[in-house]
Order: structure tokens, then C-alpha cells, then sequence
């Protein structure tokens, strides 16, 4: 059986922001959105595994690669990924990989991204992470350098 990646999902607390981010960060298009609310979520709850909720998504595009952003208006979210570390359990971060890592980590910043510090060479690779206006961890890569 062949597979191939096709998407990461974020749930965001501001599904416009964290849309102009995405775009801004890594020239993404915009795929489709979809939206369901409380009335109209029978399929959406088969599928997530979750009753009574509604929200709205949207579904970018990048080179080989999408990523879906979630804003949940139901249930109530919980938590915030800015208290999460990179060694908790589940998706601890989501990384990119660039021809010219300082050149995105200026976009980063400049999209509204913070980054912990300045690239650092771990064998071939350059790589540094940071966090998304919403607190989630993005890591910044450059490979075979």
C-alpha cells in the first residue's frame, strides 16, 4: 500500500489571523473553506469523533504539501499551545524546510512570528524553532547546508 503526506491540521483561536500568518510566512494559497455549525454537523461528527461542535477552516496550499487551520466556535476550546513543550505528548511541532533559512526567518518574524534564537548547525542541517502568533511551534530548516 503506497501513501503520501497530505495535510497538517492547527486549531486556532483566530482563523483569520492565523490564515494571513501561513500565507504571509510561506506564499500559501487558499485551497477552499469549509464551515459547520451546531444545527448542521451530523457528517463532521462522524468523522472528528466529536458531538455539538461548530467551526470554520480553511485549507492552504503549499509545494507538495497543505495545511489546514481550524477555529472551533463549539465546544469551547481549552488549553493554549503556548504553555505546550516540544517534549509533551501528541504533535509537538511542524517544520519547513528552506533554500535560504535566514531569509525565512526574516519572513517569519516579519509574518509575526517569534523565534528563540538564531539558526544553529546540527550536522548538515540549519535549524531553529518558534511560535506562531497562537503559540504553536514551527520549525525553520535548512537541509544539506
Amino acid at each position: 500500500m503506497k501513501s503520501t503526506f497530505h495535510h497538517a491540521g492547527l486549531v486556532v483561536p483566530d482563523l483569520e489571523k492565523a490564515d494571513a500568518f501561513y500565507r504571509q510566512f510561506l506564499n500559501l494559497t487558499e485551497s477552499f473553506r469549509l464551515e459547520w455549525d451546531l444545527d448542521n454537523n451530523a457528517d463532521v461528527a462522524k468523522v472528528i469523533n466529536l458531538e455539538n461542535s461548530a467551526a470554520k477552516a480553511v485549507m492552504l496550499e503549499g509545494s507538495n504539501y497543505r495545511l489546514e487551520l481550524f477555529e472551533y466556535s463549539a465546544p469551547a476550546q481549552r488549553g493554549n499551545s503556548a504553555d505546550d513543550r516540544p517534549c509533551d505528548p501528541g504533535i509537538a511541532h511542524i517544520a519547513f524546510d528552506f533554500e535560504d533559512i535566514r531569509e525565512a526567518c526574516e519572513k517569519f518574524k516579519a509574518a509575526g512570528g517569534d523565534l528563540h534564537g538564531d539558526p544553529v548547525q546540527l550536522g548538515n542541517t540549519w535549524a531553529i524553532y518558534g511560535r506562531d502568533p497562537f503559540g504553536n511551534i514551527v520549525e525553520l530548516m535548512q537541509t544539506g547546508a
